[in-house]
């Protein structure tokens, strides 16, 4: 086994599976390494957690996203207005963090050719991101649906987005539909 990964009792690999709240602080993404081989439905299992390396936003990556999305809010774009409001400088849009959370989660590697759609996303911001802000995503299986068809199932994972000093800022539900894995052909 590499680095980060654990031995679970059902035999599985995981990738640092560390319960969150016993994490030193500044943790966000140590250890944390890509899935080796595809995850089917049937691989998955309540309550195991992956955890994904770090990436930071800067500001280029919030001017960037203002200029493809068309928003053009001054709490991302005006660092002098900005300053004036509750935020006390810019901050990064929350659909951005999502989206760089959504990132993070394909690099771990556990939807890479087993994912057969993303049925829905519930988050809540909880907290605002800065420029130069280092981020993680943790999910977290929280509930698996054999659904009435025979290829796939239904996963729905807890989504935490954490900062650099282990603060939570963005956290939800994503639902997914996972591939069973394929029956063996005699």
């Amino acid at each position: 086994m590499g680095k980060g990964e654990l031995e679970p009792a059902n035999g599985q690999r995981d990738v640092d599976s560390t319960p969150a709240d016993t994490r030193p602080a500044g943790s966000c993404g140590a250890d944390s390494l890509p899935v080796e081989a595809p995850l089917w439905f049937e691989d998955l299992v309540l309550g195991r957690t992956f955890r994904s390396a770090t990436r930071t936003i800067t500001a280029a990556d919030i001017a960037a996203f203002s200029r493809l999305s068309g928003d053009h809010n001054p709490l991302h774009t005006d660092e002098e207005l900005a300053r004036k409001s509750t935020f006390r400088g810019t901050v990064a849009h929350g659909h951005l963090v999502q989206s760089v959370a959504s990132g993070l989660a394909w690099d771990l590697g556990i939807f890479r050719g087993t994912l057969v759609a993303l049925k829905g996303i519930e988050i809540t911001f909880v907290a605002p991101v800065r420029p130069d802000t280092e981020l993680c995503l943790e999910l977290t299986v929280s509930e698996l649906d054999q659904e009435p068809r025979p290829r796939r199932g239904l996963v729905v994972f807890g989504a935490r987005v954490l900062d650099g000093a282990e603060e939570l800022v963005i956290e939800g539900r994503w639902t997914t539909i996972m591939a069973r894995r394929p029956k063996a052909t005699s």
